[in-house]
């Protein structure tokens, strides 16, 4: 008499049945926990908070991004759209855009801090410039110039704030 593979097989699925359910009880892992613990008011991260630069006001580990370069180069580079901001490694990335009196040209930034110092040391600024060249934006140098007078604006307004911040205390 021969025996059907089938109980076999129904055997086998009903273990793994088992064994699969059994790995989805127990405690919850610490990620888990984390994912679901309930946030105060103003513990969380919004927009305004990374603007603002409170970030860098929280008794936190200390961060490596001066926060009055921070806010200066937010400030400074309002005329064009913000792409990307990474406040813990000092990095903000603007989109494509233009003050309103320049037309058929555009440019893009990229700042980076370099540490919690507010000195020229600390900051990196790459401008990135375009032109309109019949239907489509075409690559074009930036003068040195602008990129150092962008650089200088910046700093000049975080030394503002820094003092600003010192008349406040």
């Amino acid at each position: 008499m021969e025996h059907s593979p089938l109980p076999h097989y129904a055997k086998t699925a009903a273990v793994l049945s088992i064994l699969t359910l059994a790995a989805c009880g127990g405690e919850e892992s610490a990620e888990r926990q984390l994912a679901n613990a309930p946030v105060q008011p103003g513990e969380g991260l919004s927009i305004n908070r990374v603007l603002s630069g409170e970030l860098f006001q929280n008794q936190g580990p200390a961060l490596n991004v001066n926060a009055f370069l921070w806010r200066a180069s937010l400030d400074t580079l309002d005329f064009l759209p913000i792409a990307s901001t990474d406040p813990f490694g000092g990095v903000i990335t603007t989109d494509w855009g233009a003050p309103a009196a320049l037309v058929g040209e555009r440019y893009r930034a990229v700042v980076v801090i370099q540490s919690d110092e507010l000195s020229v040391d600390s900051l990196r600024l790459g401008l990135f410039r375009q032109v309109r060249d019949e239907a489509a934006w075409v690559d074009a140098p930036v003068a040195e110039q602008t990129t150092r007078q962008l650089e200088d604006a910046i700093l000049l307004r975080a030394r503002q704030l820094r003092r600003d911040d010192a008349l406040n205390r």
